[in-house]
């Protein structure tokens, strides 16, 4: 957030953005693609109220033309700085620029909406589509404010679906009281990507407070996002992590709705995966998106731990299981919660880990046990697995999420572990489903243990690429498809996979399957 007396772009303001640019590149990222640059303006701005000391004003606008940057209609300034900075030649492009105002003193929220289509083979110019947006604004109390348009004599509802069909388009709204969060696209009303530049603690207001399932997941999502993506650069730095507040709050008051539903709350507390994050940054750092990611969820459960032991508690089962909506989702966020207790990895935590899987009635219980606890190197974590195993053994799918859980392990021992595995007596290469439970699982989901440094994980894989071409091409190439970002990816991991692709594509008699894959990923 760039912020100024006055709000308007001028020398300086342009002199900051390429200053971040700088900044931002130098820490391995680039301004550009996907960038939202929001104007946002007020009315009754306390500039206007300084007229009486030009001397002052030419100061610090830089400039004695004041009237270049006074603000007597804030709709046509917005409009001005929203031009200035699209033909700034400065500005890298892929940014999307546009503008808000809020009316202080008529209680108005006036939303500018842009759309934007990429071309299309023979359509490079492509027409405005007529979009559905649903749309509502929270007020600061939580709850959803009655919606009227200029134009309409009274309020009506509190979603309404605004059709936009202009490349630009503004929609006012009146009788707005006090400045709203919008919730936008709400109950994903049109398949597009929408982009607003929210604060973080606008979005936790939102994960907390939005009425519509949709934006509140989405809302919780992106705050996790930027939090990990921010903590994981803060990493990269060499500095110490620290813990948002607001994504603390966002998680102690979405516990504290009872109204909510529980699945929607699991959903929208479960931490974006590494692969997920990795699409958001142009360079992926692994070491530093997994060691934020970790730190996120060790230090919300332990920030709100009260919370999700008393969640915990409230779900606890009160009838035998059943495969009802009434039991999923008290089911779901309790599994959640455990999550959360047992990243703390002390004593309690695993104790209370042990004391489900005893009592667990239910395959969902005592996977979500294994799951909790996947990463501890605690003695409680090696007694359940092999509980689970001596009981399960001779099911092939409870099987195959034993053995996916293991190659997904954070833990430092996980790649000697899923060698070890090769060889159980209950491995067989011949079905593909177990090859996916284990070597799959390791290579597309643990990024830690994939991914390390030494290139021991890419080895592995590589190995185990060229051993199942010979039986099963189609699975073989599944797995080359782990190296499908490796041009992304910082060095010298990025080295290290292109060496991996060139081992595999040189080995002999290598079948169509994995050859396409290969010679796709290798081409310039």
């Amino acid at each position: 957030v760039i912020r100024n007396v006055g709000g308007r772009i001028f020398p300086s303001t342009l002199q900051t953005m390429a200053m971040l640019r700088m900044v931002a590149k130098s820490n391995g990222a680039e301004m550009g693609v996907g960038w939202n640059l929001i104007v946002l303006h007020h009315t009754d701005c306390g500039i206007t109220r300084l007229t009486h000391s030009p001397d002052l004003l030419a100061a610090y606008f830089g400039s004695g033309d004041l009237g270049a940057f006074c603000i007597t209609d804030p709709y046509a300034a917005v409009a001005a700085d929203v031009a200035a900075l699209k033909a700034n030649p400065s500005l890298p492009g892929g940014f999307l620029v546009s503008g808000l105002v809020y009316d202080a003193a008529a209680a108005t929220y006036t939303l500018d909406v842009e759309q934007h289509t990429p071309p299309t083979p023979g359509q490079p110019p492509k027409a405005p589509f007529q979009i559905p947006l649903a749309v509502g604004l929270v007020a600061p109390d939580g709850t959803d404010m009655p919606l009227r348009q200029v134009g309409e004599a009274a309020a009506s509802g509190t979603t309404r679906v605004l059709s936009v069909t202009a490349e630009r388009q503004r929609f006012v709204f009146r009788d707005v009281g006090a400045a709203p969060v919008p919730s936008l696209l709400r109950g994903f009303s049109a398949p597009v990507r929408l982009e607003f530049d929210y604060k973080e603690a606008e979005l936790a207001f939102l994960a907390a407070h939005d009425s519509d399932a949709v934006n509140r997941w989405d809302a919780a999502q992106r705050s996790f996002s930027n939090a990990i993506l921010a903590l994981a650069s803060a990493h990269a730095r060499g500095e110490a992590m620290q813990l948002p507040p607001s994504l603390a709050s966002l998680a102690a008051k979405s516990l504290a709705d009872r109204a909510a539903d529980p699945a929607l709350l699991a959903l929208a507390l479960t931490a974006p995966e590494p692969a997920y994050l990795a699409g958001l940054v142009q360079v992926i750092d692994v070491d530093a998106l997994v060691a934020a990611r970790e730190f996120v969820v060790r230090e919300i459960g332990r920030a709100a731990r009260s919370a999700f032991e008393e969640t915990y508690a409230l779900h606890r089962p009160q009838a035998p299981y059943a495969a009802t909506q009434a039991q999923t989702g008290p089911r779901m966020l309790r599994n959640a919660c455990l999550r959360y207790l047992a990243a703390i990895d002390d004593e309690p935590a695993r104790a209370l880990a042990v004391a489900q899987f005893d009592a667990a009635d239910n395959m969902t219980d005592a996977i979500a046990t294994l799951a909790a606890l996947n990463s501890s190197v605690a003695p409680q974590r090696e007694a359940l697995f092999a509980r689970f195993e001596a009981k399960w053994r001779d099911e092939p799918l409870a099987l195959d999420k034993w053995f996916a859980l293991q190659a997904a392990s954070l833990r430092p021992d996980t790649l000697a572990r899923v060698r070890s595995l090769l060889v159980h007596p209950k491995f067989d290469a011949r079905n593909p489903n177990r090859v996916r439970a284990l070597v799959a699982t390791f290579a597309r989901r643990n990024w830690r243990a994939f991914h390390q440094t030494d290139g021991s994980g890419y080895a592995f894989v590589t190995d185990q690429i060229l051993s199942f071409d010979r039986r099963n091409p189609q699975l073989a190439a599944s797995l080359a498809g782990a190296f499908n970002l490796w041009r992304r990816f910082a060095e010298p991991r990025r080295a290290l996979q292109r060496a991996a692709l060139q081992k595999i594509a040189s080995a002999p008699e290598l079948s169509p399957d994995v050859a396409e894959i290969v010679e796709r990923n290798l081409a310039d």
